[in-house]
């Protein structure tokens, strides 16, 4: 069994010229395994290594890379600390924070677009949104809060025509729920509005 060691600095010769005299490129192979082969070029290293941070490339130079301390993954989150664009959309199944920064965005109880609702000369349930009566009353009508209210989300309510003292309309809060302190609101009015939104757990207030 042959064993051979090499030590000390390898030159590379310009070509070697075996005996046909045809040019062969020269070619360096053997085990670096002990080794860092610290000296050898065009190997892509990273200088400086960085726990769970994502690699990315230098100028264009395939052999110079390095690792982004501001872009972070540990197998479950992403991080990044700095800013995020993009020349498409982002999806998500929600956006955590309180989206100050946000623009065109149209929701329940913000931004210019709301989510209507109609509701009949009927007793209903009110949507976060605008809702609003179809058709005249000709009796009392309830209309109840919704069920299950997300802190922050806005109820509008507009009355149709035909609403009185009589014919009144009774935004009554749902279950244990309160508007203002208390269980329901009254509007005898025509055309009559108020607008509610669910500040915290179980209590609506108007503005």
């Amino acid at each position: 069994m042959a064993y051979n060691n090499l030590s000390g600095t390898v030159m590379q010769p310009v070509a070697l010229l075996p005996r046909s005299n045809a040019l062969v490129a020269p070619i360096l192979s053997g085990n670096l395994s002990t080794s860092d082969a610290s000296a050898v070029i065009n190997i892509p290293r990273v200088s400086n290594a960085t726990n769970n941070a994502i690699i990315t490339n230098v100028d264009g130079d395939a052999n110079s890379l390095i690792c982004e301390s501001n872009l972070t993954f540990d197998g479950a989150t992403l991080a990044l600390a700095g800013e995020l664009t993009a020349s498409s959309g982002i999806s998500g199944s929600y956006f955590m924070g309180d989206g100050s920064r946000l623009t065109g965005i149209n929701a329940s109880g913000g931004g210019s677009t709301f989510t209507v609702t109609g509701i009949g000369n009927a007793n209903g349930t009110l949507s976060a949104g605008f809702n609003y009566g179809t058709t005249t009353f000709n009796s009392a009508r309830t209309w109840t809060t919704p069920s299950s209210p997300s802190v922050g989300d806005v109820v509008r309510v507009k009355a149709p025509d035909g609403v009185s003292s009589t014919n009144s309309l009774t935004i009554q809060a749902y279950a244990d729920n309160t508007i203002d302190g208390l269980s329901a609101i009254i509007i005898e009015s025509p055309y009559g509005a108020v607008e509610l939104c669910y500040v915290a757990s179980g209590s609506y207030r108007i503005f």
